[in-house]
């Protein structure tokens, strides 16, 4: 064979194995054309978002009326038939709603009815009273009177024999006896008569109170701003007041007129996270009105009682969250998102989370070295959404490898 047919076999052969090597790429552990990041330093938090709504710390309720809080009312639930639209700016005494008036005439039609029964009750009885001891006291009369003619054949029977004298005593003691018995039946019919007629007018006087309440209630169905300000509507058992909404003395919150000076963010955080945070965490929040403004904000209550998270079948606790400043765009009853700062660090290292995989429990990132790609273990010191803090395992500009989503 000639010395230039081996030289090209040889290169042809060198040619061969350096593509085989690009092709297959043995020394690398990862794909090297996959997208990679370099580790990086800086400001890292942890937080957690939570969804909330503002509110007022301080405002006046606008509620049904007083008087149907009284137990002498048969009123349980009145229904809203018209209500102001929220939002609306009111002056003291404006109208705000109107509530329906016909549960209320009813009762005052029941009233007037067991009212109609009574006095009619009560001058029959004052009619028989009359009769009974007028009655009575002629039957007194007469008893008295025949005492007196006793007393008298008594008297004259000092000149007749001792059996006739006896006899007239006697006939005396009982039209005596005749005539005390006749005074206490009196007595027993007029104490008789009195509680009947007491009990009468007892029960008039209570259903004229009665009636004064329903009265007074129906006059104050057109429910009246007490202050001015902006109407926001309370809540019932079925959701936001609205018209055809029921209120009454276990749900009277109709609407309320808030103090816009004391806007807060009232939040709910779930049972999971409620460890995590703590009186004065300082929050972001940014409001679905306002997408591209940002307010601050510190966490000033947390609730000590978990309750269902409402519209959620979970648990969460109430989180109060005290904007820094008050901001006179802001409303309440608007959605806002609260980012609460749970953790910050400082000159951290930090990767996206999809840099960071997981073999047996084991984290690790693959770490571009040269031509190589290598596994190399990490320990993470915290995450957020985005991305996780490295403590050790590797340094600031580290290149790694991202993995797929």
């Amino acid at each position: 064979m000639s010395l230039n047919k081996k030289k090209y076999i040889f290169i042809g052969g060198v040619l061969v194995v350096l593509i085989l090597l690009f092709v297959f790429k043995p020394w690398a552990t990862g794909n090297a054309e996959a997208e990679s990041v370099t580790v990086t330093k800086g400001t890292f938090e942890t937080y957690i978002t939570e969804i909330g709504e503002l509110k007022a710390r301080k405002a006046l309720d606008i509620t049904v009326p007083e008087v149907s809080f009284r137990r002498e009312l048969d009123i349980w639930s009145l229904k809203i038939m018209d209500i102001v639209e929220e939002g609306k700016i009111v002056k003291k005494g404006d109208h705000v709603a109107t509530l329906d008036p016909t549960n209320v005439v009813e009762e005052l039609r029941n009233v007037d009815i067991k009212l109609d029964g009574y006095y009619n009750k009560l001058e029959t009885a004052k009619l028989d009273s009359s009769l009974t001891l007028s009655a009575a006291r002629d039957a007194i009369q007469k008893a008295k009177d025949l005492v007196l003619d006793k007393e008298i054949k008594v008297e004259q029977s000092v000149y007749e024999s001792k059996a006739i004298q006896r006899q007239s005593k006697l006939e005396l003691e009982q039209a005596k006896r005749s005539f005390e018995r006749s005074k206490r039946e009196l007595e027993q019919r007029r104490r008789k008569l009195k509680v009947s007629i007491d009990r009468y007018q007892s029960k008039i006087k209570k259903y004229e109170h009665r009636k004064s309440l329903y009265l007074q209630l129906r006059s104050e169905l057109d429910i009246k701003s007490p202050a001015d300000g902006m109407i926001v509507y309370g809540w019932s058992y079925d959701g936001k007041i609205r018209a055809g909404s029921r209120v009454g003395r276990w749900a009277p919150l109709i609407a309320t007129l808030p103090d816009l000076s004391t806007l807060m963010s009232e939040i709910y955080v779930k049972e999971v996270n409620i460890a995590k945070i703590s009186l004065g965490d300082k929050v972001r929040i940014t409001v679905d009105a306002f997408p591209d403004k940002e307010f601050t904000g510190e966490i000033t209550k947390i609730a000590n009682i978990g309750q269902e998270i409402p519209g959620e079948y979970q648990n969460g606790f109430k989180v109060e969250v005290t904007l820094d400043t008050y901001h006179v765009e802001l409303l309440p009853g608007m959605t806002t998102t609260n980012v609460i700062i749970t953790g910050t660090w400082e000159d951290a290292l930090m990767v996206p989370k999809n840099s960071v995989f997981v073999n047996d429990s084991i984290k690790y990132v693959l770490l571009r070295s040269g031509l190589k790609t290598i596994k190399q273990p990490v320990v993470i010191g915290g995450e957020n959404e985005d991305f996780y803090r490295i403590t050790s395992g590797i340094s600031e500009g580290d290149v790694v490898v991202i993995g797929s989503d």
